[in-house]
């Protein structure tokens, strides 16, 4: 495979090194080595960058080969195999502590912690300590949203301004164009932006909503699915002016209390106090540098919805079997089911759909559901099997989820058949569609040219920071499946960023977008030849 980077991106510019390294936001890639040259106490990392990695974990399933790392287990028990598959990601990941949650036909069936709760420290985690979740906190945001549905307070289809009068945006698609709907399914192509200083007090939320008018969407909404952090912090807004209740009172009051799930908190001070909790490890790669972070550490009120909750793996395994088995003392079955429904496809591989801050895939035969949870410091996956009233909660203290884990557990317990991985991939020669060049907007509003070209046989891609047309790179594309492609951005020989193309309406589907969550570009039409007299 040939590399053809050109130009490395100016240190100085942020547009095109943003567009390029943001990649490990969206779970791409993250670098997680064995050990920090330098530990540090303190908390210092820039606050937009803690806002980047606040996402899903790996979006695309785990390479083929990334599974299969379990198949060599030849373990007594279910519960060692279980040990196994953690053990092995922790080494991976280079994770001091973790802790795991497995049920099976509705019941527990193993429930355990491993490592420390700090880095050369030596609490131990057991099975009540208490992490963050991270984007598994999305769906309990969905629930809520749901529950002011029954209540008759909230239509799914009504826009947005309808509950969120204050939220306005600029550009060419006005506030009131977004539904609810659309933030459930991370359809309203708003863009993932979110920024520090609102403070930690129940007016956050609602001074970041009043804070959008200069915010420009990316698209009409609709027109795709682009993960977005803010479709959630403005459902969790919903919620809070339909219900007129504070969101971290509402979700207390109307969710985890009536559920029994006595270890999942907003409340940073309240971890505090229980003592039973973990520190987040937090390796920023440039600085070769860890940080460790206390509960009380990157404590966003305003994001709260999207990704700052605190749970326990025993807690999440609970909350996936009341979704299971039709939304308990929560939901109404009709409500837990179109959360969990395929609302909309993620343009990803073939069965990877979206419902309700959950995601839905098939996995050997398995019809599953998932998702995953990063913020600085923690990691968590939950997977659940519906028909098998199957579960696996999995949270560790690095930026990045257990995935392989999870998978390794669900090989272990349900020992589903053996699947040859699925060819994704497409003839070049159908890769014609996607060139042209790109108008790109980046979450930070910054403009950037992109050019998807053949260059002697190989597929390229040209990008270039508007403001500085010297700040640019070219990179060739390798397919990944199907629509979605990466290159390498920083030159060192690896593939670190995806993109995705997007396809409008008609048939065949011409490509109107290409996308890779913080940056999203809108294809230039191509100019008509004039017509020969």
């Amino acid at each position: 495979m040939n590399h053809g980077s050109k130009a490395e991106p100016s240190r100085g510019g942020r547009g095109v090194a943003f567009f390029l390294v943001v990649a490990l936001a969206g779970g791409f890639v993250l670098a997680v080595p064995p050990h920090a040259s330098e530990i540090s106490f303190s908390m210092s990392v820039p606050v937009e960058e803690l806002f980047a990695i606040l996402g899903p974990g790996p979006l695309p399933p785990p390479h083929p080969i990334a599974r299969q790392f379990h198949s060599r287990l030849k373990a007594a028990t279910v519960e060692d195999a279980v040990d196994r598959c953690v053990e092995d990601n922790m080494a991976a990941l280079d994770a001091p502590g973790a802790t795991v949650a497995v049920i099976l036909d509705g019941e527990l069936l193993y429930e355990h912690g491993y490592g420390v709760k700090r880095r050369n420290w030596g609490d131990q985690v057991d099975a009540d300590t208490v992490f963050r979740i991270g984007s598994v906190t999305k769906q309990m945001t969905a629930a809520v949203v749901m529950q002011q549905v029954e209540l008759g307070r909230v239509e799914l289809g009504a826009p947005v301004t309808r509950y969120v009068p204050e939220f306005a945006l600029s550009g060419k698609w006005s506030a009131d164009r977004i539904t609810v709907w659309h933030l459930l399914t991370h359809t309203s192509a708003f863009p993932d932006h979110i920024q520090n200083g609102l403070g930690q007090d129940d007016g956050a939320l609602s001074r970041w909503a009043a804070a959008q008018d200069e915010m420009e969407l990316h698209a009409l909404p609709g027109s795709f699915w682009n993960y977005s952090n803010p479709n959630f912090m403005l459902a969790g807004l919903v919620a809070e002016r339909a219900s007129g209740t504070p969101y971290r009172d509402l979700y207390r009051e109307s969710l985890w209390n009536p559920a029994g799930m006595s270890n999942t908190t907003f409340d940073a001070n309240e971890v505090i106090r229980r003592g039973n909790f973990s520190y987040g490890h937090y390796y920023d790669g440039e600085e070769d540098r860890e940080y460790i972070l206390s509960p009380l550490d990157n404590d966003f009120w305003a994001s709260g919805p999207a990704g700052y909750a605190f749970s326990t793996a025993g807690d999440l395994v609970h909350w996936a079997l009341l979704l299971m088995d039709g939304g308990g003392p929560v939901l109404s079955p009709a409500s837990a089911a179109k959360m969990q429904e395929r609302q909309v496809w993620t343009n990803y591989t073939p069965d990877l759909d979206y419902g309700f801050g959950i995601m839905a895939d098939r996995y050997r035969g398995l019809d599953i559901r998932q998702h995953g949870g990063n913020v600085a410091g923690y990691g968590a996956y939950l997977l659940w099997v519906p028909e098998r009233r199957f579960a696996v909660a999995l949270l560790s203290n690095v930026t990045s989820s257990l995935t392989d884990a999870a998978y390794c557990v669900v090989d272990e317990v349900l020992q589903p058949p053996p699947a040859q991985p699925q060819d994704l991939s497409t003839d070049p020669s159908t890769w014609l569609r996607y060139r042209g060049h790109y108008d790109v907007t980046t979450s930070e509003a910054e403009a950037i040219d992109a050019e998807v070209f053949f260059d002697d046989g190989n597929f390229m891609i040209t990008v270039t920071e508007s403001a500085n047309p010297f700040n640019t790179l070219t990179a060739e594309l390798e397919q990944l499946y199907l629509d979605t492609f990466a290159f390498d951005a920083d030159g060192n020989g690896s593939l670190d960023q995806a993109l995705t193309f997007c396809s409008g309406p008609g048939k065949p589907a011409p490509v109107h977008w290409l996308r890779d969550r913080h940056a999203v570009g809108t294809r230039r039409p191509t100019p008509r030849r004039a017509r020969r007299r």
